[in-house]
C-alpha cells in the first residue's frame, strides 16, 4: 500500500490501548492492539477504524473488534485497488446559515413583495444563527431563541419563523441542505380579536402634526387612509398604474398574488394630484422622499410624527401604518357597505378576513332584523284579512 495515499495512523485523541498483556479494567487480559483499530470509549466494547485516504482522515464507528478489523482490511484493500469511498463517507463542506440566507435573499428580492420584511427579520436572525452550521440548527434551537424574544408579539415571531422557513426551503432547492427545521416550529397563536382603527378626531391630530413636521408627506398619509393599500403596495406604486381620470389604481402584483383595482375617493385623487406635481423624470415611483428619491418605506418620517402624536394623546401608542388599512375597511363597514363589496375593495382573497370587521356595522344588522319584524307583521295582517 502507498503510505502517502493511505496512512495507518492512530487518531490524535485516541485513548491509549491497554497492551503488553496488562489486564484491563474489566479484569481480563487486554487484546493486542491492531493497527487502525481502536476502542472508544475505553472498555466500552465499541470499536472504530481510523485511516487516511488522499491525506484526509476518516473514522468509522463499527461495533465489535472483529468487525472493525475486517472493515479496516476492506478499506485498506479498496485503497490498493483504487475503489472510491462511499459518498456518505466523503468529507463535505459545512454550510453556514449565513450562506443559505444570502442565497434566499436573492430569491426574495426577485420574487417576494415582502422582501423588505425578510431583510428586516434577517438583521435579527444573522447575529444568532449566521455562523452556525445549517445542519446543527434544529427546531429546538429555533424555539429556544424565540422564547428569549419576549419583546416580540406572537405575530412578529411568526414572521421570523416564516423568513427562516423560506431560507431553508431555498437551501433545499439549491441542494445545500436536506431538511427545513423551521417548518417543525409551532406557530404562535395570534390575537386578531381587536382591530385597531383611528377615529376622525385621531386622524385630525395626526394630520396636524404631519403638516407641521413634514408637510411633503401629507398626501402619503391621505392615500393610505382613503385607499387601504398595504404599505408595500403603496410604496411600490408607479405612475403608469395610476389613472386619475377614471379614479382608479391598477395593482398588478399584490400580497395574495393577484391583481386588483383600487377605487379612489375624491380626497385620494386630490392627494395624488399633489404627488403628480412633484413627479421627477428619473423614477416612475409615485411617492418620493423630500429629496425626490423613491420612498421605499415611510418608517423614518412616520416615527417622528407619531412620537409627537403620542405625547398629545397616549391612546395613539399602538397606531402603526397598517392601522390605516384597518381604518379604511372599518369605515366602509360602518358606512353600511355590504361585506362582499368591502372584500373586493380591500383586496381580501378570503371573505373570512373581511368578516372580522362585520361587528362594526350594528346599524346595518338592526335594519336587517327590523325587516324581519316588518315581514312578520305583514304576514299576520294578511292572514287576519282572509
Amino acid at each position: 500500500m502507498n503510505r502517502s495515499k493511505y496512512e495507518d495512523k492512530q487518531p490524535l485523541k485516541q485513548p491509549p490501548n491497554t497492551s503488553d498483556g496488562q489486564p484491563s479494567k474489566r479484569g481480563r487480559q487486554a487484546p493486542k492492539p491492531l493497527r487502525g483499530v481502536f476502542e472508544h470509549p475505553p472498555d466500552s466494547g465499541i470499536w472504530w477504524v481510523n485511516y487516511y485516504v488522499d491525506g484526509k482522515r476518516h473514522r468509522e464507528k463499527v461495533g465489535t473488534r472483529k468487525a472493525a478489523s475486517d472493515l479496516y482490511s476492506k478499506r485498506k484493500n479498496d485503497a490498493r485497488m483504487g475503489v472510491k469511498l462511499p459518498d456518505s463517507l466523503k468529507a463535505k463542506r459545512a454550510v453556514l446559515f449565513e450562506e443559505l440566507a444570502k442565497d434566499a435573499m436573492e430569491y426574495s428580492k426577485a420574487h417576494k413583495k415582502s422582501h423588505r420584511g425578510d431583510i428586516s427579520n434577517l438583521s435579527s436572525l444573522l447575529p444568532v444563527f449566521g455562523k452556525m452550521k445549517a445542519e446543527e440548527i434544529t427546531p429546538q434551537t429555533i424555539s429556544a431563541y424565540f422564547s428569549t424574544r419576549t419583546d416580540l408579539k406572537p405575530a412578529s415571531i411568526n414572521r421570523y419563523r416564516s423568513t427562516m422557513s423560506m431560507i431553508f426551503a431555498e437551501g433545499i432547492r439549491n441542494g445545500k441542505v436536506t431538511a427545513n427545521p423551521a417548518r417543525l416550529v409551532r406557530l404562535r397563536k395570534e390575537n386578531n380579536a381587536r382591530l385597531r382603527f383611528i377615529t376622525f378626531e385621531e386622524e385630525a391630530q395626526i394630520r396636524s402634526i404631519i403638516r407641521r413636521r413634514c408637510p411633503v408627506h401629507e398626501p402619503d398619509f391621505t392615500v393610505a387612509v382613503e385607499t387601504g393599500m398595504r404599505l408595500s403596495e403603496q410604496h411600490s406604486l408607479e405612475w403608469p398604474d395610476v389613472h386619475l381620470n377614471r379614479q382608479q389604481i391598477q395593482l398588478v402584483a399584490t400580497k395574495n398574488g393577484s391583481s386588483r383595482v383600487v377605487i379612489l375617493s375624491k380626497e385620494a385623487v386630490e392627494a395624488l394630484r399633489v404627488c403628480q406635481a412633484r413627479r421627477v423624470p428619473h423614477t416612475p415611483r409615485v411617492f418620493l422622499t423630500r429629496y425626490g428619491e423613491p420612498m421605499e418605506n415611510p418608517r423614518a418620517w412616520f416615527r417622528l410624527v407619531m412620537e409627537d402624536a403620542i405625547k398629545q394623546n397616549k391612546q395613539l401608542v399602538d397606531v402603526t401604518w397598517h392601522v390605516f388599512r384597518h381604518t379604511y375597511i372599518s369605515r366602509l363597514v360602518m358606512a353600511g357597505v355590504d361585506i362582499r363589496t368591502v372584500q373586493e375593495l380591500a383586496g381580501h382573497k378570503d371573505i373570512s378576513m373581511t368578516t372580522r370587521y362585520a361587528h362594526l356595522s350594528p346599524d346595518h344588522k338592526l335594519s336587517a332584523v327590523a325587516k324581519l319584524s316588518s315581514f312578520r307583521e305583514q304576514s299576520q295582517a294578511r292572514s287576519q284579512s282572509v
